[in-house]
């Protein structure tokens, strides 16, 4: 092999071990709600005032079940599903109302307007919420 082709190769050889250390790694990308999107919801018996709440869940579909196990009456429905954000009931002498919202206080603003006024019954919010 002759010295020119000799530093050819040994020139090659360093651009691409260089190239190797300066590339990023290449991963498979995760699903776009897969890290991101904490889904909760809450469930409510109008007739006890019993709740269940299940916040940080994969799906609305996997929080509302969670949600209706966790309370404790047989008539529990869910009444707010929300995902990265909160949830909010407020009661008044005559009406429930639920709020959902990316931050607390429009949640619970959004209950009391439904509710007619009254106070904040319940509330919760995933972890990741605005």
């Amino acid at each position: 092999m002759t010295l020119r082709r000799r530093f050819a190769v040994a020139a090659l050889s360093l651009t691409a071990a260089a190239s190797a250390l300066v590339a990023p790694a290449v991963t498979e990308q995760a699903p776009a709600d897969a890290a991101y999107n904490y889904y909760g919801a809450l469930a409510l018996s109008t007739s006890t005032g019993a709740v269940g709440r299940a916040l940080d869940y994969p799906s609305y579909s996997a929080a509302s079940a969670a949600a209706r196990q966790y309370c404790p009456a047989s008539d529990c429905k869910v009444v707010a599903q929300f995902v990265n954000g909160c949830g909010a009931i407020a009661t008044s002498p005559s009406y429930w109302g639920y709020g959902t919202a990316p931050r607390l206080y429009t949640a619970q603003s959004t209950a009391l307007y439904y509710a007619g006024g009254g106070s904040i019954y319940y509330w919760a919010c995933t972890s990741n919420h605005g």
